[in-house]
């Protein structure tokens, strides 16, 4: 049994930053070091954020909700604010993944065992 904080840990924040990575190097031209600078990760782990190696999900890559929070940790870093309030917009996502049982989605179907609807271990 995964624990809601490994699904989190090994995809939700993986997926955040790849999403943030994405946007800040394409479509708004900042160098992978600048972003591992504001992420607070290596430059390698960014270059797999891009490649698609680490962090990626396509169907959550597309989901409505992440998108726009990921557009707000980009806003932030944009507007050079300190890197508490980039990783508190983070929290605050991870925060909203867990209460609109984004997490649970996702937790069903890499454990299609677990009973989800059941389930309020995150509540």
């Amino acid at each position: 049994m995964l624990l809601p904080a490994e699904i989190e840990s090994k995809i939700m924040i993986p997926l955040l930053r790849a999403m943030v990575a994405k946007r800040l190097v394409y479509e708004k031209g900042y160098t992978q070091e600048k972003v591992a600078q504001v992420l607070g990760v290596t430059q390698a782990a960014v270059s797999n954020y891009l490649r698609g190696v680490r962090g990626i999900s396509s169907e959550l890559e597309k989901h409505e909700e992440l998108m726009k929070w990921a557009d707000e940790v980009v806003e932030a870093v944009v507007k050079n604010e300190p890197r508490q309030e980039i990783a508190r917009r983070i929290n605050d996502a991870l925060k909203n993944i867990r209460v609109m049982r984004i997490l649970c989605e996702y937790h069903k179907k890499v454990e299609p065992d677990i009973d989800v609807d059941s389930c309020h271990v995150c509540d």
